[in-house]
């Protein structure tokens, strides 16, 4: 089968959304469907080429604080021509133009339509949005702009939905507004962090493994962790890059090695993936200290390691087995001490999300999930 994916970050770019789709385009290029991707351009890369058997076009659509940018009907007009030849479209979260852009003229496309989602905005306020005017103004925006988006009738038009989890925000909107019943197809985690792996060292550390974001808020994490008394536990950061974030970061690392002594902190940047897998076996315990996630693939993966994880409540993080859910700072530090002075403990956490993990996260079993959703209509 010929099928279309469009997705606002693919490679070379990187996040959580990008990692999925990779796995699952890749996955579907291996059982002989030819794939195209059809992403936001990036600055220095050819609005066209192969990569891992995926043909990729890159155009000069982008979504920018919850704005779109870009050529609409010029748009629509290439895509349409794509889709003549396709057998199905997946097209890959809301709240982005390259998906809300082809609202439009989803009736002229005849082929299987699927929408992907990875979760929807939360409508609440928290306490963070209040935390400067600059945070409640893009409150109140996106609030009225995709309350504006969800108005739309055109989710009907799709003849598939598909949602990370039967508890995900997404799978009750879209029942209770549209009286649409999602399917379900949740994240996974690569093979390679399943493999048995003995710990190279004895060093035992903390581990997250997140883009240097305030909305990963490692600040959370650190904080936490500084606070923890447990003996020879180190603190390992992997981000992609440097910014400004990272700095602030190490500065607030500084003012806590005075506040409560030294530790062991590595902040680490482009980190190549292999490296990164073999940082996540190792590690003793996971941790995630993000202010939004609908689905974490960094659970997954710490699932997949054996490795137990204490995450903040987002998401759907209270559903996985394998660690425990925290809201406050003081919360994760009680969980470090208690998993990082019980060997017995941690092991058996990290055993409960490693079955799961086999049982329901692994590449493979979701993208013949996903294959059979877009051959549906020819069984």
């Amino acid at each position: 089968m010929r099928i279309l994916f469009t997705v606002g970050t693919f490679y070379p770019r990187k996040d959580g959304v990008q990692a999925v789709t990779e796995y699952l385009t890749t996955g579907l290029v291996e059982k002989g469907h030819e794939v195209i991707v059809v992403t936001s351009s990036v600055e220095n890369e050819p609005n066209e080429e192969i990569y891992k058997g995926i043909k990729i076009i890159r155009v000069n659509i982008h979504t920018k604080f919850a704005l779109y940018f870009g050529n609409k009907k010029k748009y629509q007009n290439q895509i349409l021509n794509i889709v003549n030849d396709c057998d199905a479209m997946v097209n890959v979260c809301t709240q982005n133009a390259l998906t809300d852009y082809l609202y439009p003229i989803l009736n002229k496309i005849k082929c299987r339509k699927i929408l992907h989602m990875h979760g929807i905005y939360d409508f609440k306020w928290h306490k963070t949005d209040f935390s400067s005017i600059k945070a409640f103004a893009y409150k109140v925006w996106r609030n009225i702009r995709w309350k504006w988006l969800y108005a739309s009738r055109n989710f009907s038009k799709y003849d598939r939905i598909l949602q990370l989890h039967r508890f995900d925000n997404g799978f009750s909107f879209f029942s209770k507004k549209y009286h649409i019943t999602s399917c379900i197809l949740e994240n996974a985690a690569e093979e390679q962090f399943g493999l048995n792996n003995p710990r190279k060292n004895s060093e035992k550390y903390c581990i997250c493994v997140a883009n240097y974001t305030d909305r990963k808020n490692q600040e959370f994490v650190l904080r936490a962790y500084y606070k923890a008394n447990v003996s020879n536990l180190g603190m390992v950061f992997i981000g992609s890059r440097e910014n400004e974030y990272l700095n602030y970061l190490k500065e607030i690392c500084k003012k806590l090695e005075q506040k409560h002594g030294h530790k062991d902190v590595e902040f680490l940047t482009g980190v190549p993936r292999e490296e990164v897998i073999a940082y996540v076996r190792d590690s003793y315990i996971y941790l995630l200290g993000s202010t939004w996630e609908a689905f974490s693939i960094s659970l997954i993966e710490s699932m997949a390691s054996s490795v137990p994880f204490i995450s903040t409540d987002v998401g759907i993080a209270k559903y996985l087995p394998g660690g425990v859910v925290v809201k406050t700072i003081e919360e994760m530090t009680y969980w470090i001490e208690t998993l990082g002075n019980s060997s017995e403990l941690n092991c058996l956490l990290g055993n409960m999300g490693h079955q799961y993990y086999i049982d329901n996260l692994r590449i493979k079993d979701k993208v013949d999930q996903l294959e059979a959703v877009i051959m549906e209509k020819n069984e």
